[in-house]
């Protein structure tokens, strides 16, 4: 039933596959190894290092649906930032953050089915890289790419596991702004655009070649977070 549930609020359309089609992996610990290396090379040996720590609330949702009942999942966010100063007025900031996001669904009719009403929780490890342009000491305009990867996907009511239906990863594009305070503390507000698709869905073999599910939905995810800077 499940499982008919989630065909029936992401299915697009019908791609046919070979019978040998291998859904490719991505290496958490290789991307995150990628990440370290590239912060170390745009900050530059001389550039002036400060840690700290973020989290918030996170109103997430998934986009490019058209059917009705579908709304969003507020959860919280929480991790570690290291901002690389790279000029008077620029900053590269690398992030690792867990991120509680997915959607709800009211309940209603689909395709004359009667679904009921849950919530698909779907909880990312998201590493965004984030070019920072400060416009004074305190006030920065903020863009970057993130690769988040999926740790868990599942249902609210029947605690049923559903990460086999969607990828290993989402790629995204965030911006947004932030503000820094004298002491140390820091707020931010930010939009996390995917840019592809999270759904993959179950593979059926229903006598015919096997076919796959492509429903092309995306995250959308905007973040407001208190921070504090050590250094």
């Amino acid at each position: 039933m499940k499982i008919q549930i989630l065909k029936l609020i992401f299915q697009k359309n019908i791609i046919y596959l070979p019978l040998n089609f291998k859904q490719k992996h991505f290496s958490m610990k290789k991307i995150i190894l990628a990440v370290f290396i590239t912060a170390l090379t745009i900050g530059g040996v001389n550039a002036q290092a400060t840690f700290g720590i973020k989290g918030g609330v996170n109103f997430a949702s998934i986009l490019n649906e058209n059917i009705s009942g579908v709304k969003g999942r507020t959860s919280f966010n929480a991790g570690f930032v290291a901002e690389i100063e790279t000029s008077s007025s620029t900053a590269f900031q690398v992030e690792l953050v867990y991120s509680g996001q997915g959607f709800k669904y009211e309940g209603g009719t689909i395709e004359g089915e009667l679904i009921p009403k849950d919530t698909y929780k779907l909880d990312y490890l998201n590493i965004p890289l984030v070019f920072k342009y400060y416009i004074n000491d305190e006030f920065s305009f903020e863009v970057g790419p993130q690769v988040g990867f999926l740790l868990s996907a599942k249902t609210d009511v029947e605690g049923i596991n559903v990460k086999d239906f969607f990828t290993d990863a989402s790629f995204d594009l965030l911006f947004g702004f932030g503000y820094k305070f004298d002491n140390g503390f820091n707020v931010n507000a930010r939009y996390n655009l995917g840019l592809t698709d999270i759904w993959k869905g179950p593979t059926y073999n229903p006598g015919n070649p096997y076919y796959y599910y492509n429903y092309g939905k995306v995250n959308g995810v905007v973040q407001l977070t208190l921070g504090y800077y050590f250094n």
